[in-house]
Parts: structure tokens; sequence; C-alpha cells
């Protein structure tokens, strides 16, 4: 029991650091296919996560010493089918005719590895018929190599770190596990019974998405900061590599600035199906595309990189002390954390925007404009 206990409290321990790298994948992909993030569908998957990891270190857990493993002499495998039953009335003396031997029977420490065996899938083929819409066959299926890749882990001493396996690959975990994935199949039943179904999930997802969240406006500048880094950083080497002169760096951004105002919309946009739509439902044109940007980045960035450069050459010129430069960068860095905040909470109270009032335009959704 012990061993389980550590399992799972590594499961828990190690499931913020794998849910630290999959969150931005997910939130991305979600809101690229349905615009909008639906919370009871984030705790299926976390919660498919987290029992996986949880199945894994129960399998492979606690792990033995090299040296151990080395000079362990029992066989590597098991390929007779239902062994299991003839350990059970070899170990613990059940007679079938006896009701006084099954109680007994009940507490020995094979019955409870075959028991384990079963309910370790259990969940699995809850997960696969309520959430993943597996069919009956499906989930027989993917219950099998689920189990049989666990089985492979221990046969192959842990992808071979180990000289040899320190657990037998059972032909009979194999019968047990994809066995538990049927018993979780017809669970799976009850528990479209009371909680929503995925169409009703992805009904509820489409229906958020119509409207742009704040997250996935930031999600969109995102992508657009990555790819211009990327941009940037190929474009720098390149610099680098031939003397170009320096100030030529801004060239990646005068060139993703002009893709995004010829084609109305940055690569962020397209991915998270966005599109600038005007106030006034004229055309969009790229004039007013090209006012938003210059104002939403001159807003958010110019006006604060112009202070820095502003208050250092006050300083560098001696017109302005130590002190009072210090002073200076620490009440724009404030100004500039007010203004973030001032759009934030205008943004929350659905207002628009000092950028898009005077652009005219403003992001809309095409979530649903895609056959889905």
């Amino acid at each position: 029991m012990s061993n389980f206990v550590e399992a799972i409290q590594t499961a828990i321990f190690l499931f913020p650091i794998v849910a630290l790298f999959f969150t931005i994948p997910y939130v991305l992909y979600q809101y690229h296919k349905f615009g909008s993030v639906n919370s009871w569908r984030t705790v299926v998957v976390y919660s498919f996560i987290l029992y996986v990891m949880s199945a894994y270190l129960l399998v492979i857990l606690p792990l033995p010493s090299i040296e151990y493993v080395s000079n362990i002499q029992k066989p590597a495998y098991n390929f007779i089918p239902f062994n299991f039953i003839q350990e059970i009335f070899m170990k613990t003396g059940l007679e079938i005719s006896d009701f006084s031997t099954y109680f007994p029977t009940l507490k020995n420490a094979v019955v409870y590895e075959a028991i384990f065996n079963v309910f370790l899938t259990v969940p699995f083929g809850v997960y696969l018929h309520y959430y993943f819409k597996c069919g009956f066959l499906k989930t027989v299926f993917y219950t099998f190599c689920f189990t049989l890749f666990f089985e492979l882990t221990q046969l192959s001493g842990l992808y071979f770190i180990y000289p040899r396996s320190y657990r037998v690959f059972d032909v009979d975990d194999l019968i047990l596990n994809t066995f538990g994935g049927i018993i979780g199949y017809f669970l799976g039943s009850l528990f479209l019974k009371f909680l929503p179904t995925r169409e009703e999930i992805d009904e509820k997802s489409y229906e958020k998405g119509k409207n742009v969240s704040l997250i996935r406006r930031i999600a969109s500048f995102g992508i657009d900061f990555v790819v211009l880094f990327v941009l940037t950083f190929f474009w720098g080497y390149l610099i680098y590599k031939f003397h170009i002169a320096k100030y030529w760096l801004i060239l990646p951004f005068i060139f993703y600035s002009f893709v995004c105002i010829l084609f109305k919309q940055s690569l962020g946009m397209v991915f998270l199906k966005l599109k600038f739509a005007s106030f006034f439902l004229q055309p969009v044109k790229r004039r007013n595309v090209l006012v938003y940007y210059f104002i939403f980045f001159f807003f958010y960035f110019g006006l604060t990189i112009i202070a820095f450069i502003v208050a250092y050459l006050l300083y560098h010129l001696e017109i302005i002390s130590k002190n009072v430069f210090d002073y200076t960068l620490v009440i724009i860095c404030a100004l500039t954390l007010m203004i973030y905040v001032m759009s934030f909470l205008k943004r929350v109270l659905h207002m628009d925007l000092m950028y898009e009032k005077i652009s005219k335009l403003y992001l809309k959704s095409t979530i649903l404009d895609d056959d889905n």
C-alpha cells in the first residue's frame, strides 16, 4: 500500500510541472478550435493527465538499484494466460465449496494484485467512453495498447536503463487491465447520464467563442510576438554574420507590420480565428489597420520607450542627477503599469479602448464562420 501512496504522491508533485508545459499549447488549441476555454473540459483533460501519470508511476515505482536488478534470477515474463487463477488457489488455500476460505482469500496479496490490475484501467475506460467518444471495440483496443505499453516498459527494464526487467511482463496483466477498461466503458455510460456530454461541452465552447476574451487577445499578441522574435533573431544573426549596420534590426518589425496591414490580419489573429471589423459595418480599410497598430504600439510600448530614452539622455548629459534618474524610472514604470491596469479594467467592463475608437476597428471572432 505504501508503494501506491508513494506513486500517487509523486504524480501529484510532478503534475504542476507537466501542466506548466502543457497549458500554453492546450489554451492555444482551445482558442483555435472553439474560440474559448471551457472550464469543464479543462477539468476533464487535466484530470485525465493526472490519472495517466499516476497509472504510469504505479507501474514503474519504486525504482530499484541497478545492482539489485542485476542479481534478479526470476523469469522476466509469463506468457501463460489466466495463470493468476492457479496462483490464487495455490497461495490462498481457496476451496470453492468451503465458504470459510473466501474471506481469508480476499486478504491475500495475490488477490490484491489481480484486483489492482483491474481497477488500474477502469478510469481509462471511463475517459475513453465519456469524453473521447470511443465505442466498445475502440475502448478495448486502446486499453489493450495502453496496458501493453506498460508491460513493454517493464520488459525493457524501463527503456533499457536497467540491465533487465525488474518486474515481470505478464500476459495476465494484459487480460486484467483490458477487462478493467471494459468495466470503465460501461461505467462511462453512467457518467453520460449525470454530466454534460462532449457535444454539450463543444456547443457551449463555440457559443462562448463568439466573444473575443481578453486572454484570447493576449494569446494572439503573444503568437505575433514569438513570430516577430524568431524573425528578429535570425535577421540579427545575418546582421552579425555579414556585419550589416545594426539599425537594420528594425527591419523584421517593419516587414511583419507591413504583412499584417496588407492582409488586414496577423498570424496570431489567423490562428486564433480573429479578424478586424468596422464599428460602422463598413469594409475594413488598410489605413484603419495602420492607425490601429500605430496607436496600439505607440500607446503601450512607444510612450514607455520614449520616456526611458529621454530620461537616459538627460542623465547622460548630466542635466539630472542619479537619484532623479532612478525616481524617474520608477515613475515611468508606475505610469506604464497604470496604463495596462486601466486598459484591463476597460476591457473587463466591455468598453472600447483608445486605439479602437480612433481606428474605428475592433476584433471580431470568426469561429462560427467555419463549418464546425
